[in-house]
């Protein structure tokens, strides 16, 4: 796939796939195969304390945004406090993650290039959303080895837990 594959595509904000995964809302704003593997966007909208496990990916790079709230973005050693208009940027093989920190909070996920294996991901260990809600926290931590499983089928390495408030 190239970006001769591209195609136009414009969402409003309540239209695309959207998925929940780990107390989170992912809505698939461009996805690879949609942008000729350019990248894929992700927004990803949570309550405080949502966080992703930490991981790498040694294909591509991954860039956070935030569009609103606070969210603690983790890079290699790093603790990034960022809040609305903050970006940070992960590199390939460097470990990495983010916890929402304000009660709610709105952040978007550049991956590049785009190789769809993030939208498989995400669909694999989250289920489509059944509204374009914010779903519950879930009561009980995360299966960490069945996560990492998934996502070592997608190109992803977890090494560690989503961190902790």
């Amino acid at each position: 796939m190239t970006a001769r594959d591209a195609r136009q595509i414009a969402r409003g904000d309540d239209e695309g796939e959207a998925v929940w995964l780990l107390g989170g809302l992912y809505r698939f704003r461009a996805a690879a195969d949609e942008t000729g593997a350019a990248y894929s966007l992700f927004q990803v909208d949570g309550h405080a304390g949502f966080a992703g496990p930490m991981h790498l990916h040694h294909e591509v790079a991954e860039g956070f945004y935030v569009v609103d709230g606070q969210v603690t973005i983790f890079i290699g050693d790093q603790e990034i406090k960022a809040t609305r208009g903050s970006f940070a940027h992960a590199p390939p093989g460097v470990p990495h993650t983010f916890r929402f920190e304000s009660p709610e909070a709105t952040l978007l996920l550049l991956i590049a290039p785009g190789d769809g294996e993030h939208e498989a991901l995400f669909r694999e260990m989250g289920e489509p959303a059944l509204s374009w809600s914010i779903p519950p926290m879930p009561t009980e931590p995360p299966d960490v080895v069945e996560l990492a499983r998934i996502a070592a089928r997608h190109g992803t390495q977890i090494v560690g837990p989503p961190p902790k408030s």
